[in-house]
């Protein structure tokens, strides 16, 4: 034990000297935090939309003022031929086309079929797609008014009229989805980057050699190296928990110990994972490279940005090997769900698995270097 404590110490005063390790650890991901989930927000503010009324009735008009008070939209006004219109989309004037075919109003009136045609200029198609949800959701408020304040039965508003009742993000705010999985982010990057970069500087500025010589077991090495990382990891996640809660307004809905559990047992397979790329590595540039490779893998397959059900299916099989997709599941059924430790035994038990894998794996590496 009293070696073990020595280990932390020298530890800890080596990353209190390093000014560079302390700004990887501290100021970056903080500026991280405070800032990406502001510019990866998926929520459109403007979209600039134009209009074809082929009608030119008292329908056709409510839609489109219903367009031109919404919060999403910015209207150019009512354009005078389709071809017009198809000139600004060609441009990238407009970003959605709304045209209301002849008739649309009498025909929903006598119970006849006539339909919106509804033009997204989908070159982003993220954007397009957002767009199109966002005209659907004005369409539906506007006809379910008219079914609510009139007694006649409109055919399109009787398909359209609906009620979305959303669990667990009642807004569809991507910023409640966004924020925990920069959580996750950080915390892998405590964990994985910086201690990669340990065993191997050790080695390239020669005191792997005295350790070599020294009656420390090979354990005591590894484990003197895990804690320290270990605490400023929680720390920097405790942290990032509280901000989350200032800045953001999320609250975290399930057991906070569980989540602080299921954190800990993570952040085990992340420094065991970077103790072993670093104790492989022949030096830091290597190591770097090695660990940056993993990370845009992990980022993209945890289901951060997209949805793991979109993926095809070998990408699914990967991920299966990926233990940052079984946290973000954790920290999204704790944080934005409240479940419970039932909901989450089979993440855990994952990720306990591979904590034990990579670190036995780290184990060995660093016997065989330190030989």
């Amino acid at each position: 034990m009293r070696v073990i404590l020595m280990l932390i110490k020298k530890e800890f005063l080596q990353v209190s000297r390093n000014k560079l390790l302390m700004q990887i650890l501290i100021v970056a991901p903080l500026v991280q935090f405070l800032i990406f989930p502001f510019t990866a927000d998926y929520e459109i503010k403007v979209l600039k939309i134009a209009f074809v009324d082929n009608d030119k009735s008292s329908t056709s008009r409510g839609i489109i003022n219903a367009f031109t008070y919404s919060e999403h939209f910015k209207s150019l006004g009512i354009l005078d031929s389709r071809k017009e219109a198809d000139k600004l989309i060609l441009h990238d004037d407009i970003d959605i086309l709304i045209e209301i075919p002849a008739q649309f109003e009498e025909a929903i009136y006598s119970m006849e079929s006539s339909n919106i045609a509804i033009s997204t200029n989908a070159i982003n198609s993220v954007k397009a797609g957002i767009g199109s949800g966002y005209v659907q959701n004005v369409l539906e408020r506007y006809f379910g008014e008219i079914a609510e304040n009139q007694m006649t039965i409109f055919n399109e508003a009787s398909k359209l009229l609906s009620t979305n009742i959303y669990w667990y993000n009642e807004r569809m705010n991507y910023i409640n989805l966004i924020v925990p999985g920069i959580l996750v982010i950080l915390v892998t990057l405590v964990g994985a980057y910086v201690t990669a970069l340990n065993i191997v500087r050790e080695k390239e500025i020669g005191t792997i050699e005295q350790i070599n010589v020294s009656p420390i077991k090979k354990w005591q090495f590894l484990l003197g190296k895990m804690i320290p990382f270990w605490i400023l990891g929680m720390m920097e996640f405790i942290l990032g928990l509280i901000l989350m809660k200032l800045i953001f307004g999320i609250s975290v809905q399930g057991s906070i110990p569980v989540l602080i559990g299921a954190t800990t047992i993570y952040l085990l397979v992340m420094l065991g994972l970077g103790f072993f790329i670093s104790a492989a590595s022949r030096n830091q540039l290597q190591a770097m490279f090695i660990v940056f490779f993993l990370f845009i893998v992990f980022v993209l397959l945890s289901g951060i940005f997209t949805p793991t059900e979109g993926m095809p299916q070998w990408a699914k099989y990967i991920n299966y090997l990926n233990p940052m997709s079984f946290y973000m599941d954790i920290i999204k059924l704790i944080v934005l769900k409240g479940s419970g430790i039932e909901e989450i035994k089979m993440q855990i038990c994952v990720l306990s698995a591979y904590a034990v894998l990579v670190n036995s794996a780290a184990l060995l590496v660093c016997s065989d270097t330190n030989k």
